[in-house]
């Protein structure tokens, strides 16, 4: 079984929206008279759409929220009575607050809240009790009620810190490591007359010459088809006799 709900209307304006305008506005999207919009805006719930799915109910509430008013969605059953949740069982009453559990009287708002199955307002806690008496006194104005607050730690010393200027060197001349220069002994070394082979003749590698004999070819003529030349086999006709096909 689907959902059911009711779209109830109790007059509430939304927002800051002009009373009058809103009567005017809900007039035309209901082609109401003045007796029912009387009806309508007197304060008591009103079901305006009964036993609807939720998406028509959120279509109706979207159209009164066009028209400056606040309607509510209530679940339903199929004869259109609001769901409730079973009350859990309370605990006896205390006798100063036997006359909270009294039934509501009529007309009121807990009354209107109790007919469309929606729970009263809870009752206002106490007022706190008064403070004792005692040894008050009234510091003078601008005393502070609270501990001032520590006092921040000393600066650190920065004295023996200096900026260098934009563009300089981090490091001092004295802190730049500078290496000894390496003496490389280049007296074993010449150099070759420009265009002059590098490798002498007992460097140079020793290439065996490959002997190949084409004694067994021979060269057709220019023109000449090639395929004449191939040669001759006879074809082969291997036996199949011994196979079969599954």
């Amino acid at each position: 079984m689907a959902d059911l709900f009711n779209v109830v209307f109790a007059g509430q304006i939304a927002g800051t929206a002009d009373p009058a305008a809103v009567r005017a506005n809900v007039g035309k999207l209901f082609n109401a008279s003045e007796a029912v919009l009387d009806k309508l805006f007197s304060g008591q719930p009103v079901a305006i759409k009964k036993l609807v799915d939720q998406a028509t109910a959120m279509k109706f509430r979207a159209l009164m929220k066009q028209a400056g008013a606040e309607v509510r969605i209530v679940p339903v059953d199929e004869q259109g009575r609001p769901l409730t949740a079973a009350p859990a069982p309370a605990a006896a009453p205390a006798p100063a607050q036997a006359a909270t559990n009294a039934p509501p009287a009529a007309g009121s708002m807990a009354a209107r809240l109790a007919a469309m199955g929606e729970p009263a307002p809870a009752a206002r806690p106490p007022a706190a009790a008064p403070a004792a008496a005692g040894d008050w006194a009234i510091k003078p104005v601008g005393t502070r009620l609270s501990d001032p607050a520590p006092p921040p730690p000393p600066a650190p010393d920065t004295s023996a810190i200096s900026v260098a200027a934009p563009g300089g060197s981090l490091v001092r001349a004295d802190e730049i490591a500078r290496p000894a220069p390496v003496q490389v002994d280049i007296s074993g070394l010449s150099m070759a007359a420009a265009g002059s082979d590098v490798l002498k003749e007992d460097e140079r590698r020793q290439v065996e010459p490959v002997q190949v004999d084409i004694s067994a070819l021979s060269m057709a003529e220019v023109g000449a088809p090639l395929d004449e030349l191939r040669e001759n086999r006879p074809p082969v006709n291997p036996d199949i006799s011994h196979l079969k096909l599954a």
